[in-house]
């Protein structure tokens, strides 16, 4: 649920889960919730099933709090890879919120960094689009990847230039994005960065192997745009030096 939607009468009590999981208030929560209408009448396997649905939310809760301790309990009773109601895991929030030494707890204990939230965002998207660096390092030796078609990476990638982001950028490019990779244009971060004149970033997009031989639809590539504006300075920076015509 998005902040300022109307919450689903069954997850109210979660939307007061503020404080350290363990303290006083986070027992006087759960007995409030316990004591709902809703577990009157309740048989044993509706009552199971109603805790299985819960235990995700409290779980991803306690990575929002950092409380490893009272996650590891609440994952003793569940698993580890079980969903929220968005369709989160515990090691979706852990990515998104970058706490690394959670992260590695998940994956020693088995937890796939693989899961796609109903957003259609993997762990690895969320780290990228949070610029967690130290996550991305971890999650690239376990094989995570970012579900998403290659234009589209393209696009997250003009965006960056566009935004004088380098750190999305770099966290892109750890990710294993191809900096070659285009949008629907054919224009490509190298193109943005030659159009916005920003000599710091076509240097990183260099750096991070991008090409200025890169064609777009319309056949022109970034070397070409770079001699249309006489960018002498940023001409000088490709492999080997583009004079101007």
């Amino acid at each position: 649920m998005k902040e300022g939607d109307l919450h689903d009468p069954f997850f109210l009590p979660l939307t007061e889960f503020v404080a350290q999981s363990r303290d006083r208030r986070f027992l006087y929560i759960v007995g409030k919730m316990l004591k709902l209408d809703w577990l009157n009448n309740r048989t044993l396997e509706d009552v199971t099933t109603i805790l299985s649905l819960l235990l995700p939310s409290f779980a991803c809760q306690c990575v929002e709090n950092n409380d490893l301790v009272c996650l590891q309990e609440i994952l003793d009773m569940m698993d580890v890879d079980a969903e929220d109601y968005d369709g989160n895991t515990v090691m979706h929030r852990a990515c998104e919120k970058g706490i690394t030494y959670i992260v590695k707890h998940l994956l020693s204990i088995g937890a796939s960094c693989h899961m796609v939230n109903c957003s259609g965002f993997t762990p690895l998207h969320l780290a990228i689009k949070n610029k967690h660096i130290d996550v991305i390092k971890i999650l690239n030796k376990e094989g995570a990847t970012v579900i998403l078609k290659p234009v589209q990476v393209g696009i997250e990638l003009i965006k960056a230039v566009w935004l004088k982001d380098c750190k999305l950028l770099h966290a892109w490019y750890l990710a294993g994005a191809d900096m070659n990779q285009d949008d629907y244009n054919g224009q490509t971060a190298l193109h943005a960065a030659v159009e916005k004149r920003d000599k710091h970033m076509v240097s990183k997009l260099l750096e991070y192997g991008a090409s200025p031989e890169h064609k777009n639809i319309w056949g022109k590539t970034a070397a070409d745009e770079a001699r249309m504006k006489n960018l002498h300075e940023i001409l000088l920076l490709f492999n080997p030096p583009y004079p101007l015509k």
